[in-house]
């Protein structure tokens, strides 16, 4: 019988060492009458691992919502974690990364709302709705629209801060485009600087077989660029806050103004001035140049709950003449109102009241 030559193992008297977490919760557990959200919480707080611990303890509070320990835990974690959330906050607003810096201002803000440079930080930004409508009339035939896969089309806006736009998708169906817009301490006057970019389609073409991946091109019809701001005079004239006024009364009272912009094509970064006159604000374009419509129609603002709404109106965008050109006008709102319909988006609705004013844009003609 042949024997083995093989060394045997020997096995130790010490237990597998346990993770630390693991661990601790089993600790933690054996002082009995806790719940394992809750010691899990512990472990994760002792690891400073404070937004994992943070959400344990919100869960054993759920569990049980009248234990007092399970509140405290909770509270105590979350000024922890608000904190954390200010100080990326910080980070994120000295990238410009504004999107993000405000999402974890906001996630501060819910966290310890007693945390006084959360709420002075929170009362320097703005929230900003873009809407609008516009009609197309367009031939396929001049686009390769037709090989497109998806197609959507876009109308793109110049917001107050240099450099940046925002898209705004249309409905297909009624014509309909908004966007929302974040601002961070910025002037009053400079929220009248809100313009239309370029005005088309977006096209995506898929795979094909000489084309392996998806690509995304941008026709514009419209293409206005930046519009170079000659001058801003006048302040905004801002009431005290009061109760919030409805958008909806001030549309249902807009006077009868017949529109008589023709349809026109706008040259790229066209130059204009704004004069502001107690709730109007007058456009002014060089002599020769083609009607300001790039501008919006009204500026509906409300400091005290930190809202902003920009009202583009009506527009026709269409393809004529014997160069069979794109051009554009500004279409009336009386009896065409398009805001009725935008009005029953649920989610929009902290939008609709104003308290310090009205502002109406006005082409005040060349000059």
């Amino acid at each position: 019988m042949r024997r083995s030559t093989r060394t045997p193992r020997l096995v130790s008297a010490r237990p597998a060492r346990l993770p630390a977490l693991l661990l601790s919760l089993l600790l933690a557990l054996a002082a009995g009458g806790c719940s394992v959200k809750y010691s899990q919480g512990q472990a994760l707080e002792q690891q400073g691992r404070w937004e994992e611990a943070m959400q344990a303890y919100h869960e054993a509070l759920i569990d049980s919502p009248d234990n007092p320990d399970y509140r405290a835990a909770f509270q105590r974690s979350e000024k922890v974690v608000a904190r954390d959330n200010f100080e990326r906050y910080k980070t994120f607003l000295a990238e410009k990364s504004f999107r993000k810096a405000y999402a974890r201002l906001v996630a501060a803000a819910r966290q310890d709302p007693s945390y006084a440079p959360v709420q002075q930080e929170m009362a320097k930004w703005e929230r900003v709705l873009v809407s609008g409508q516009v009609t197309f009339k367009f031939d396929t035939a001049q686009t390769d629209i037709t090989l497109a896969q998806q197609i959507q089309l876009v109308v793109r806006i110049n917001t107050p801060n240099p450099g940046e736009t925002i898209d705004a998708d249309v409905d297909i169906d009624n014509g309909t485009f908004f966007a929302e817009d974040l601002l961070y301490n910025r002037p009053n006057e400079l929220l009248t600087l809100y313009s239309i970019n370029s005005i088309g389609v977006e096209l995506t073409y898929g795979r094909t077989r000489i084309k392996q991946f998806t690509s995304t091109d941008f026709q514009r019809f419209i293409n206005v660029r930046t519009p170079i701001l000659d001058n801003l005079t006048g302040t905004m004239d801002l009431r005290d806050g009061g109760t919030p006024r409805p958008v909806a009364s001030q549309r249902v009272a807009l006077p009868r103004v017949p529109i008589s912009g023709q349809a026109e094509r706008p040259p790229p970064n066209p130059h204009y001035s704004l004069q502001i006159q107690g709730s109007r604000i007058l456009v002014s374009t060089p002599p020769g140049a083609p009607s300001p419509d790039f501008t919006p129609r009204f500026l509906y603002v409300n400091k005290a709950d930190r809202r902003v709404y920009v009202d583009f109106g009506r527009y026709q965008v269409q393809l004529g003449g014997r160069r069979q050109r794109w051009s554009l006008r500004r279409l009336p709102l009386v009896g065409q109102d398009y805001f009725q319909r935008l009005a029953r988006n649920i989610a929009l609705q902290p939008y609709f009241f104003y308290r310090e004013g009205v502002f109406t844009y006005v082409p005040a003609g060349p000059g």
